[in-house]
This record gives C-alpha cells, sequence and structure tokens, in this order.
C-alpha cells in the first residue's frame, strides 16, 4: 500500500542503474587485458523515474515511481535507493523475466558522457503498468513520462496512455525525451495533443521536427497540436520556450566548472516541476530549471549536487 495520501509527482518510464567512470578517455582506451587506473567509479540509478524523481524529492515534493526493476541485485538497489528518498514505490513491478536495464557511463575530463545500455526488463514495459495503477496516479497533480526515444514499445500507446489519463485523472501530463527519439508526424498529432509540457533538448527536438531553429521547432509543435507549454533546452545557453500567449529565451545559469552533465536534462524537468507546482509561470519555472541543471553538472552524478527548492529562487 502507498505511504502517501497525496502526491506532487508520479514519474512513469524508464529506470536503470548507472555504473560511472570518470574521466575516461576513449580515443585512449587501456590495450586489450591491460588495466588503466581511473579517478572515479560510481554506481548509482539513472533514466528519468530516478533522476527526476530524485531531484524532486531533494527539491522538497513528494513523489512516486512507476517502472519495471528486475528480480535482481540491481533492482534491490534501485528500490532500496528510491526508499532512502522517501520516494513511494508502490508503482515499481518487479519483472522476474529479465534484469535491470543498465547503463555503463564513460564520463572525459570535459564532462561530456559515452553510454553502454541494456534495456534488460524495460523491454516489458507498457502502458498497462501505468494505466492500471490509477488509484495511485490520481493522488498526484503532474504526471511526467520519459523517455520518447527510449520506449519503443510504450510509445506506439503513448495516444492511448495519454488520453486514459486525461479522461480518468486531472492530471498534467509532462514528456520528456532522450537519445535520438523517432516519431511520425502522424504519432507526433496523435499523442501531443494530450501533453502539457514537452521541452526536448534542441538535438532531440531537431530529430522529431527535422527543423533546424528553436523557433521552427516550436511552431512545428504547436501545428501538431501542442496545446500548453512547448519548448526546446540549450544546454548552457538555456532554453526557448511558449506558452501559447508568449514565446521566448530564458538564459542559462553559468557554471565555473562542468564535473559530469549526467543527468543535466532531467534536472532541468525536476526544476521546471519545481516551478509549477509553486504557482509560477512556464518562464519562471524555466528560470528555475535552468538554476537546478547548472547545479546538476557541477558533481559527479545526476541528483548529487541538486539542494532544496529555496537554493533556486
Amino acid at each position: 500500500m502507498s505511504r502517501h495520501k497525496h502526491l506532487d509527482v508520479i514519474v512513469a518510464g524508464l529506470a536503470l542503474t548507472d555504473i560511472i567512470g570518470r574521466p575516461v578517455d576513449l580515443n585512449n582506451p587501456p590495450k586489450r587485458g591491460a588495466l588503466k587506473l581511473i579517478d572515479s567509479i560510481t554506481l548509482t540509478t539513472g533514466g528519468n523515474v530516478s533522476n527526476v524523481g530524485i531531484d524532486l524529492a531533494k527539491l522538497g515534493f513528494s513523489v512516486g515511481a512507476i517502472t519495471r526493476v528486475g528480480h535482481d541485485s540491481l533492482g534491490r538497489y534501485v528500490t532500496q535507493h528510491y526508499r532512502t528518498f522517501g520516494i513511494d514505490t508502490e508503482g515499481v513491478i518487479i519483472d522476474a523475466r529479465a534484469q535491470t536495464s543498465a547503463t555503463m557511463v564513460s564520463v572525459d575530463k570535459t564532462g561530456e558522457r559515452t553510454f553502454l545500455h541494456t534495456r534488460g526488463c524495460m523491454k516489458n514495459f507498457r502502458a498497462a503498468d501505468v494505466l492500471s495503477r490509477l488509484a495511485l496516479l490520481q493522488k498526484a497533480r503532474i504526471l511526467a513520462v520519459g523517455y520518447l526515444g527510449l520506449l519503443p514499445e510504450t510509445e506506439k500507446e503513448f495516444e492511448r496512455l495519454f488520453r486514459t489519463v486525461k479522461e480518468k485523472t486531472s492530471l498534467k501530463i509532462l514528456l520528456d525525451s532522450a537519445a535520438s527519439p523517432r516519431v511520425t508526424p502522424r504519432a507526433l498529432r496523435g499523442f501531443l495533443p494530450y501533453v502539457d509540457y514537452f521541452i526536448p533538448s534542441y538535438e532531440e527536438a531537431m530529430l522529431i521536427t527535422s527543423c533546424t531553429t528553436p523557433e521552427s521547432i516550436v511552431k512545428f509543435l504547436r501545428q501538431a497540436g501542442a496545446p500548453h507549454v512547448v519548448g526546446v533546452k540549450l544546454g548552457a545557453q538555456g532554453c526557448y520556450l511558449s506558452d501559447g500567449d508568449r514565446a521566448d529565451y530564458v538564459k542559462g545559469r553559468k557554471v565555473r566548472r562542468v564535473v559530469d552533465a549526467t543527468g543535466a536534462g532531467d534536472a532541468f524537468v525536476a526544476g521546471f516541476i519545481a516551478g509549477m507546482l509553486k504557482g509560477m509561470d512556464a518562464f519562471e519555472s524555466a528560470r528555475v530549471a535552468n538554476a537546478v541543471a547548472a547545479s546538476c553538472v557541477s558533481a559527479v552524478g545526476a541528483s548529487t549536487a541538486i539542494k532544496a527548492l529555496r537554493h533556486y529562487l
């Protein structure tokens, strides 16, 4: 049974374990069969459910998770890690058919990341995993789903999933993207009208829309049916955002030194949701999002440097 009568956010989609090594020079790997020393190796959780969920919990919000983990040591690590941060794990499905999804992350001296990934039990994640937990969903205010681009089986069901959530609950829906999202214009027009917040990265947005400027990307998404807030994450430059009435750039926060960019996009999402939950408008929320993302890249790991919300206001 859920420990929370009310939740601020349900985060649904990809959960995995990350094994992060830094610094790793992929242009100069160790010789075959040899060993090379690096500064650190960190085991942590990853994926939008982990990163956005833990970031929001550290920002001071109540969070529930809907995802799949394997019946293995990595899966137990994920669920225990969530509980450590007070995340409600009622919606976490233990899948005995496949291992917990996992990624090896190589971080170079500039903070850029390279990934080796096994999907594991996330191949079995479906819309039914979310829709079968309507009682849990009805406790929350926002449903954050991710990632478009890494859930190919579930993406085929996005229209039905989002439509049903809107019919059965009062949730606002945020959709996040990752990797190399490929979606047909027809599929985009099917599910985007149900999505309240959609702010992909610039690289992801170009793949989705075939447009090359933030303005043209937002125009494309509007024409595809996006009804509320759409925009483009622009890394250190901040973001470009439209709420339907206004469109503008929101400058990023300066970072003295980028240590690890892992989870920066998820930190942006968490900061944006935090602002919206506090009653800010989309542009005020984006300023918080930029600040949380800037904080994220100052330490190794997706959530290590995240502080309470007051630090970003």
